[in-house]
């Protein structure tokens, strides 16, 4: 019988055809519906609830195959790990922790490092959400649209010998539990977002300003505008260094984000029209836009990074590339789905005027982002 997996190496094997493991799914069929584990490979997954599992021993080691990994999950890692004790296949492995150690799960990916400043993506792949630092080494760092565990981003700070000065959200997440402000208390950095968005904060922050410029090295971060507004009033775009464009839930590397999470929806759609082609299509096109979420693994590119050329994305998307005002506002209204409930809560959790403890913010967080545009 092997031994535990942890969630860093299951993300690390998801990612490859020849590496994809078989998955085993021993949690209730209501939470597997909820939610499952999704890479850039084809993951094959059987959802067999544990107490058939084990009672049904002898079907599971017939039916598991042999050629490969098979990864068992659970909740926690208790009864996942039963299975495996009682099913015995040498090639079983016990997810350790869980779906609770999946979901906040981050895999850092370079975007840039020049031996002193770095730009370093955070995958957070069982929400498909994605956050950033941005520093020089032995200097300061700032930390955009932080989430799932506060420890990843100081043990990175630990690792570059930085010292974290800037927190920023790029708009008030409804999908996720924001760290910004945990962040804020474990370090004291000034924590940035748009006041049209936190005027109602229970917490100390910083109203981003258009044109501000925060410098780490002798790299600059700049605000392009306070106002990249759609996805919510006050979404925000951070162009790093001239080179990339940090546009929160505003543009994707395919698509837009959604316009209805605030209670409005055609007007915001409106909104959003204009910051596309008012606010990002006058930029220069060779940006590139990294985004606060994407859709699949599958828009990754080699590197397993998610960030894609500005221009390309006004000329080519087929909801960013829509010119006509009216068409994108009818694209957009009648691709909208329904919102999970929960996100109406969320906002007030990072808003602080709602008090969650740690056990209700991973039940409002459970399954994947739903910030785009339905696919229907």
């Amino acid at each position: 019988m092997s031994g535990p997996i942890s969630t860093d190496e299951l993300a690390e094997i998801i990612e490859s055809p020849d590496d994809a493991p078989f998955i085993l799914d021993v949690r209730a069929p209501d939470q597997y519906e909820r939610w499952q584990i999704e890479g850039k490979a084809e993951v094959e997954t059987v959802n067999i609830p544990y107490w058939t599992a084990i009672e049904e021993d002898d079907r599971m080691r017939e039916m598991l195959p042999d050629d490969r990994r098979v990864v068992v999950v659970c909740a926690h890692g208790d009864s996942s790990d039963l299975v495996v004790e009682v099913v015995g296949k040498d090639n079983m492995h016990n997810l350790s922790g869980g779906m609770d150690a999946w979901a906040v799960t981050l895999v850092p990916r370079t975007i840039y490092d020049d031996g002193h400043h770095f730009v370093i993506q955070l995958d957070r792949t069982a929400k498909a959400c994605l956050s950033y630092v941005v520093g020089a080494r032995n200097s300061n760092m700032a930390v955009v649209d932080p989430a799932a565990d506060a420890k990843t981003y100081l043990n990175l700070a630990d690792r570059l010998g930085c010292e974290i000065s800037d927190i920023f959200d790029t708009h008030l997440h409804a999908d996720h539990i924001s760290l910004a402000n945990e962040l804020r208390q474990l370090t004291g950095a000034t924590y940035h977002i748009s006041e049209g968005d936190a005027i109602e904060a229970a917490f100390d922050y910083e109203p981003l300003v258009d044109g501000e410029v925060f410098t780490f090295g002798d790299m600059d971060l700049v605000v392009r505008s306070v106002a990249t507004p759609g996805h919510t009033p006050g979404s925000t775009s951070l162009e790093v260094d001239g080179k990339y464009l940090l546009t929160g839930d505003a543009v994707f590397v395919s698509g837009v984000g959604r316009p209805d999470l605030g209670g409005e929806t055609e007007p915001w759609a409106k909104d959003l029209f204009h910051t596309i082609r008012h606010k990002l299509a006058p930029l220069d096109p060779n940006l590139e836009v990294l985004p606060a979420h994407y859709t699949s693994r599958l828009e990754s590119l080699e590197d397993g990074t998610l960030r894609r050329r500005l221009g390309d994305l006004l000329e080519k998307d087929p909801v960013v590339s829509i010119t006509d005002e009216g068409e994108f506002v009818s694209y957009v209204v009648s691709h909208l789905g329904e919102p999970p409930a929960e996100y109406s809560t969320i906002r007030l959790v990072n808003l602080g005027v709602k008090e969650a403890d740690a056990e209700e913010m991973s039940e409002l967080e459970v399954g994947r982002n739903e910030c785009a545009l339905s696919k229907e």
